[in-house]
């Protein structure tokens, strides 16, 4: 029997205006995504969907088949980020994404299940076996984490018997998330500081940084920083599946042009070894040689 990934749409990372955020969500009603991210997780001073708002169009997402997940932002540094995440709790229809070690105990006090965020770090089987029993149901790697180590990982967690307890789910293709900071860049380059920021991210978008050498290299994205070539793993569908990859998510990018997706869908349905986005990225990082694959569980 082949395993097929289904496809999950990342929360929108990028700025957008409130009409935009609507507009935008409206037209996933009808998308390919089996499962979709929704939510704040860059920065709450950000023009966002009240919470109230968001479960609306969560309930009518889930009434048109859809798997709804609220994302937590990726680093709680004020009282606004904290009751940001307490509301977010305090509904019990959707389980959450936990971005961070705060969002997993407000999970677990809750009662709700959580996906395990990628920013969480989580390198091996004592980690995963400890988020389970507070109440983890799917596990989202670490980017930086290679292949050949995934599997491994993979492999152990299946010989204990834990790998029928969570979901696998990787970034197939998006602008990765790098890193993450209490500073505000986009703010910063528009001699503003974050408090005072006037949310001129929604103003500019995000802010390519080129390298000394004029080549493309960062998006700067208010607090959260992103590679420009986005991280793509559709030419490797026949080892994600060897994975038994659960999901397979995307980033459509600061252009939220998602419609290939169809596409994808279907290949993944026909069992595809690969697939060609519009803009191929970077392709065989994951797969790096040389890597240690011994994971210690101490």
């Amino acid at each position: 029997m082949i395993h097929t990934p289904r496809l999950s749409l990342a929360p929108n990372w990028w700025p957008m205006a409130r009409a935009e955020q609507h507009a935008y969500l409206d037209s996933l009603l009808d998308s390919p995504f089996e499962r979709i991210y929704l939510g704040e997780s860059v920065c709450s001073l950000r023009d966002r969907l009240a919470p109230r708002t968001l479960l609306t169009l969560a309930e009518q997402l889930q009434q048109a088949g859809k798997e709804v997940v609220l994302t937590s932002l990726t680093l709680l540094g004020s009282e606004r980020d904290l009751a940001l995440l307490e509301k977010l709790c305090q509904q019990h229809q959707f389980a959450i994404e936990a971005n961070e070690m705060g969002a997993v105990g407000a999970a677990h006090e809750a009662g709700l299940p959580f996906v395990a965020g990628q920013g969480l770090n989580i390198y091996n089987l004592a980690s995963l076996d400890w988020l389970l029993s507070l109440g983890m149901t799917g596990y989202q790697p670490p980017l930086e984490m290679a292949q050949p180590v995934l599997s491994t990982l993979m492999a152990q967690a299946e010989a204990s018997g834990s790998r029928a307890r969570f979901e696998l789910e990787l970034l197939g293709y998006g602008q990765p998330p790098l890193s993450v900071s209490a500073r505000c860049a986009t703010a910063r380059v528009a001699g503003r500081n974050r408090k005072r920021c006037d949310t001129v991210c929604q103003e500019r978008g995000a802010q390519r940084a080129d390298s000394l050498e004029g080549d493309p290299m960062l998006l700067l994205n208010g607090v959260q920083v992103h590679g420009d070539r986005p991280i793509d793993l559709l030419d490797s569908l026949a080892i994600l599946r060897e994975l038994k990859l659960d999901w397979l998510r995307l980033d459509p990018g600061p252009t939220l042009d998602w419609h290939w997706a169809a596409d994808l869908a279907v290949a993944l349905r026909e069992g595809a070894d690969r697939f060609d986005p519009p803009v191929v990225g970077m392709r065989q990082f994951w797969q790096r040689q040389h890597t240690t694959v011994a994971l210690s569980n101490e």
